[in-house]
């Protein structure tokens, strides 16, 4: 390649990274509506670099032996062909809102950042985490549950109570009736009866099933307290991940959106390399490919992030025409448990504090009171009883004239004489107090046994269900911890892979300059860059989630937890 030629590639660079490094949003700025016709900002002149100095051009910076300067802020941050998507340290990404004007258009009236929302609203971590406990449709469940619970041992704990018995009867009888005792002959009746009862039945002993019915239902009651815990567990860590997705895709975007303007500049080059006679048009072809590729890419990133912000709507029970934003402008490693603390304490803290087994071991304890329960109708019941009776015809106070004849024997013969008598109508006071003694085997008992039977199965199912449930945390603990550890190791590979990748694209463009290499490899060198840039953001998302479900697997998630001070461990190493 021709020394003109080599000069037309760095101006041309330098040219195309002028114009897209000021293609970028303030951080925390939102693209609106209103922005989506504003004209792109004018480029800021740089100086052209020469051919022997190829460095910066599409790659980071460097330093002058070809390595990494890492007191080059240039350097440090990444910049060079991906100026949005910044490496500010090695555990942390600044990321910057694009420009619309960066991203492909689907509509004419559509925004492409936002795509269908409606409004944009910003988020942060501590609002997401806030947001679900208040919100969160499964909690709401959960505390309803809880709350059915709590009812249902509270009307247990009445059955230890008196019954009180209230009963009114009103009859009206018409007719006659053979009484067997106390009459010398049938009854004639033409009026009403009332029968009004106020009482009460105290059950001393009914084969323990108030006693047990009692515990089984506080048992329940707890069980459903720890489901609801757990429910605010499994709610905040799924904020978390669907939050630290939403970060992920963000900076991804900027990537993607880097890339495509990488390849349209590697485009332009080869265009013009072309036109010049120092390029053959297999070049062109390559370039354009790669371009649409990035753009593809770049068109799936754009309907990645918008899902994301969805999702994470759903989980809040937001209006879903929101497109939420993270409100942080750097996706940076979070370490909430101490680097150092051994697998065994981490088992401990999980056995003591997770929701899960504390709720199956509550199941397992109503299951065992379940069996007494099954048994009582096997044995008698003892009740005391009292009851005062209201006997009648009337309520109000009210009287009737009985006319009686008599049928006398005098000297004349048999004379027939009447006497009179007022009685009272209304109802009269009868009171009875006692106590009763009921045994009754219903189906010869064989209902009750099979019951019984039925429940000792039941407990036995829920001995089994807590084994197996200490089981599933325990190995969630340690999948927890392994993959805690094999994601902060991925943040250091990864970081060599941008290294790495780095010099290549580099060496490639130094080798593409000077004639000794292909156009094809310096497409293949921006390739593997991109992807060790999103690899590298990846890694750094992967290990907050890992971090977050580590914590929630030994059952100490928590707000304060998740959005702790940085740099200070939920859970220290020095935890007792």
């Amino acid at each position: 390649m021709n020394r003109s030629s080599a000069s037309l590639i760095s101006i041309f660079l330098t040219l195309t990274i002028s114009l897209s490094s000021n293609m970028v949003f303030a951080a925390g700025q939102l693209p609106s509506q209103d922005q989506f016709e504003t004209k792109q900002s004018e480029p800021v002149d740089q100086p052209t670099q020469s051919e022997n100095n190829p460095t910066n051009q599409l790659g980071p910076a460097n330093s002058e032996d070809g390595n990494i300067d890492a007191t080059d802020p240039i350097a440090v941050t990444s910049d060079g062909p991906f100026t949005t998507a910044k490496f500010s340290q090695q555990d942390e990404i600044a990321i910057k809102h694009p420009t619309l004007k960066a991203l492909v258009s689907f509509e004419s009236e559509l925004n492409p950042y936002s795509l269908d929302a409606e409004n944009t609203r910003s988020v942060g971590l501590r609002d997401v985490l806030l947001s679900v406990t208040d919100r969160n449709l499964d909690i709401g469940i959960a505390k309803l549950s809880e709350g059915i619970g709590k009812y249902n041992y509270w009307g247990s704990l009445g059955k230890f109570l008196p019954d009180i018995l209230l009963g009114y009867n009103y009859q009206y009888l018409r007719g006659t009736a053979n009484i067997p005792f106390g009459s010398s002959g049938p009854i004639r009746m033409n009026n009403p009866l009332i029968i009004a009862e106020a009482g009460f039945r105290y059950y001393g002993y009914r084969g323990g099933a108030t006693l047990f019915g009692a515990l089984q239902s506080r048992n329940l009651y707890r069980a459903a307290v720890h489901a609801k815990k757990a429910t605010i567990s499994n709610a905040l860590l799924d904020a978390t991940k669907r939050y630290y997705d939403l970060v992920l895709n963000e900076a991804i975007l900027q990537i993607r959106i880097r890339a495509v303007e990488v390849s349209q500049a590697q485009l332009n080059l080869s265009q013009n390399l072309w036109d010049t006679g120092s390029a053959n048009r297999l070049d062109v072809f390559q370039a354009e490919t790669q371009l649409s590729q990035d753009r593809q890419n770049l068109i799936d990133q754009q309907i990645a992030r918008r899902k994301s912000a969805i999702e994470l709507a759903e989980l809040l029970n937001l209006d879903q025409s929101f497109d939420l934003v993270p409100g942080e402008p750097i996706l940076r490693k979070r370490r909430l448990i101490g680097e150092h603390i051994r697998s065994t304490e981490l088992l401990r803290l999980a056995i003591g504090n997770r929701p899960e087994l504390q709720e199956v071991e509550q199941q397992r304890l109503a299951a065992k009171k379940a069996v007494v329960v099954a048994s009582a109708p096997l044995q008698p019941t003892f009740a005391f009883t009292g009851s005062a009776y209201g006997i009648g015809q009337t309520l109000s106070n009210s009287s009737q004239t009985t006319i009686t004849p008599i049928t006398l024997a005098t000297a004349q013969g048999p004379v027939t004489a009447y006497s009179t008598s007022r009685s009272s109508r209304q109802i009269s006071n009868l009171n009875a107090l006692g106590f009763a003694v009921n045994w009754n085997l219903d189906g010869l008992g064989t209902i009750a046994l099979a019951n019984i039977q039925s429940a000792h199965l039941g407990a036995r199912q829920a001995q089994l269900r807590s084994i197996e449930e200490l089981n599933m945390v325990l190995r969630q603990v340690r999948e927890s911890y392994l993959n805690s550890l094999s994601a902060q190791q991925k943040i250091h590979e990864t970081a060599n892979q941008v290294r790495s990748a780095t010099e290549e694209i580099r060496l490639a463009r130094l080798r593409f300059e000077n004639g000794l290499g292909k156009n094809i490899d310096v497409l293949r060198a921006q390739q593997d860059y991109t992807s060790s840039l999103i690899e590298k953001a990846r890694a750094i998302a992967n290990f907050n989630t890992a971090q977050t479900q580590l914590l929630h697997d030994i059952g100490l998630i928590s707000v304060d937890a998740l959005t702790q001070t940085e740099g200070v461990a939920a859970i220290p190493e020095n935890r007792g």
